[in-house]
């Protein structure tokens, strides 16, 4: 018994291996969150009041890391808060604490990503091809 020896192999592909198929997670991850964040933005777009269009053009989606955020971009549309809570120094337009387009179309937007995040990751995994030992 003193001599028995127990040998494994593989380890170090598996650990190689795990790495990569993380890092595809992510990645795919990333970007279905980046296409969901778009879609509700696509919403957003369209929701908002136009007279120039440059608040529906301030609308932006953008990619940060692993998350997605969607929101307006306020330069340029110093109005924008007005527009989405109202309230304030202007009279004739309601304050409204949760906004009137942004939140509440990208705030119900949580089951689509949990979804889109389940599909790429198991997409992922089911086309991962693990290295041999």
């Amino acid at each position: 018994m003193a001599n028995d020896q127990v040998r494994l192999r593989g380890v170090d592909e598996l650990v190689s291996g795990s790495r990569r198929l993380f890092d595809r997670i992510g990645d795919a991850a990333g970007k279905a969150f980046e296409q969901t964040a778009q879609d509700a933005a696509d919403v957003i777009q369209a929701q908002q009041p136009r007279r120039t269009g440059a608040l529906a053009g301030a609308v932006i989606s953008r990619r940060d890391g692993e998350r997605a955020q969607v929101g307006i971009d306020k330069a340029g549309v110093p109005y924008a808060g007005w527009i989405e809570f109202g309230g304030g120094s202007r009279p004739g337009r309601p304050y409204v604490s949760s906004g009137r387009t942004v939140f509440p179309t990208a705030m119900p937007m949580d089951s689509e990503l949990v979804r889109a995040g389940t599909k790429a990751t198991e997409q992922e995994i089911r086309g991962f091809r693990w290295p041999k030992p």
